[in-house]
């Protein structure tokens, strides 16, 4: 598994926001189409991805077997980068200092960087790469519910709502067969695909919509390939944090 880290430019943020929250609703609810242009981002996260993609290339851009060449999807306000584990540490630290100049900050993990970058080489602590402990018995959590608009005859801003009512009144199952709708299921195939069953905690199916829990650690691993496969067929993604 990669390494995920969010840039983003706090000032458009909602004041007191919480960022993790924030920065996933951005991107559930960025155009479709544009993950994959420089151009989708506003000036100030372009001016940061022209500085950082010197040292680490967009994936498509570099060697097959580079492991500098790095995953990046544009939002308006966020830019998702994905490092290859080898480089991550490299790669965050460079992420940093960069963002520092333009003025961006850094969300790894459930985890907002300092605004100032560290100047040595390895002085600073990231619970993702060191590790550490819940502070209570608690987990805190990331959701992610996918529907298919067709049968649920659901308006977009209407989503929420009618998914929260779903999750609390409406049977679920394990069985992915009661899926209606050929998208869906392709898009529960096509997830299993990737491998990522060890980082997602609970997965419900309803006739309409698929609910997938995590960790909050995890959410951030799971954000890119949610919104990649929900914008390759056409289904809208909302995401949630915190949900009970």
């Amino acid at each position: 598994m990669g390494i995920t880290v969010f840039v983003f430019d706090e000032h458009v943020a909602p004041a007191k926001a919480d960022y993790g929250e924030w920065v996933g609703s951005e991107i559930a609810a960025a155009p479709k189409g544009g993950w994959d242009k420089p151009e989708s981002s506003a000036p100030r996260l372009q001016k940061w991805f022209s500085d950082m993609c010197k040292a680490f290339p967009s994936i498509g851009d570099a060697h097959a077997d580079d492991p500098y060449g790095t995953e990046y999807c544009f939002y308006r306000n966020v830019i998702d980068v994905i490092f290859a584990s080898s480089v991550g540490e490299e790669g965050i630290l460079e992420a940093w200092r960069i963002a520092e100049k333009h003025g961006l900050r850094l969300l790894v993990g459930d985890e907002l960087l300092p605004r100032a970058a560290p100047r040595g080489e390895r002085d600073f602590h990231i619970s993702v790469l060191d590790g550490r402990k819940s502070k209570s018995g608690v987990s805190c959590n990331v959701c992610f519910v996918v529907f298919d608009p067709e049968f649920s005859h659901v308006s977009p801003t209407n989503a929420r709502k009618w998914v929260l009512e779903q999750l609390e009144a409406k049977p679920w199952t394990n069985d992915q067969s009661i899926l209606m709708g050929d998208r869906l299921r392709r898009w529960n195939d096509q997830l299993a695909a990737r491998n990522l069953d060890p980082l997602i905690s609970e997965r419900r199916f309803y006739r309409e919509l698929i609910f997938i829990r995590v960790d909050k650690k995890n959410g951030s691993s799971m954000i890119s390939p949610m919104m990649e496969l929900s914008h390759r067929l056409d289904l809208p993604l909302e995401v949630y944090v915190d949900l009970s």
